[in-house]
């Protein structure tokens, strides 16, 4: 009998410390509302100057495919935000890849969505960090790249690329407020005429040569045809064309 009373007294305390366990991580649902955040790549461009499907940057310029590969996504708490203390469950957010992206494809932007209703606390967030990363897919037109831009130039085709690696932190136009129960879509938008338009502020790729007589203007580091120095400045424009925004959103 006294066997069987312990028996007894174990199987409650257990089923109260369960019972305490669960209404904990009932209070810590309650106090860490959630939110489903869509997270979204795409290219804009500053003129309509469309030609036979294509997109025109600038005079002479079509961009015909741009890709990208991001190793990983990280969004940062706004600092002055309450959820944002050292006590708080809450802590800046890793979105792991890698991502392989297209931003213009068969000539037209496009909109990559990399994730869905991924739940991020309820809280004000003002960045986001994402790293250019090479490309490790074999079969892939990527592969050991991070960045593959391809177009004409004056009708001759061209292609530039860059292997190198690169982290940026993007400020949120404004701060995005995440709210409880509701869905959101982030924008990490890439502006083309920023890049290429010199009207806007870009860099004239126009000049660019196909030195060795091969039909394609090769830019990208060591290039043969001469045009490596204009591919350091391409790259280096990139995080000046990159703005990140909450973006409307249809649940």
């Amino acid at each position: 009998m006294k066997t069987l009373n312990l028996i007894k007294a174990i199987m409650i305390i257990s089923l109260a410390v369960f019972l305490s366990s669960c209404e904990k991580d009932n209070n810590n649902d309650h106090d860490n509302p959630m939110s489903k955040t869509t997270f979204k790549f795409q290219a804009t461009t500053q003129t309509a100057k469309m030609a036979t499907a294509k997109t025109t940057v600038a005079d002479g310029l079509v961009v015909e495919s741009f890709m990208i590969n991001i190793a990983e996504i990280e969004i940062e708490f706004d600092d002055d935000d309450p959820m944002f203390e050292t006590d708080s469950v809450a802590s800046d957010y890793d979105l792991e890849g890698p991502f392989e992206i297209d931003l213009i494809k068969e000539g037209n932007p496009f909109e990559t969505i990399i994730a869905s209703n991924v739940e991020l606390p309820a809280a004000a967030y003002s960045e986001i960090e994402f790293e250019f990363d090479k490309n490790k897919n074999q079969d892939s037109d990527l592969f050991g790249k991070t960045t593959i831009i391809e177009g004409t130039i004056n009708e001759t085709p061209f292609i530039f690329w860059s292997d190198e690696d690169i982290e940026l932190e993007i400020e949120f136009e404004e701060l995005v407020y995440l709210e409880e129960a509701t869905s959101t879509m982030l924008a990490i938008s890439f502006d083309l005429t920023a890049l290429f338009n010199p009207e806007m502020g870009g860099i004239d790729i126009t000049s660019a040569t196909d030195g060795n007589g091969d039909g394609i203007i090769e830019i990208y580091p060591g290039d043969p045809d001469g045009n490596s120095k204009l591919a350091e400045k391409i790259y280096e424009k990139l995080e000046d064309i990159i703005e990140a925004f909450e973006d409307k959103y249809d649940d």
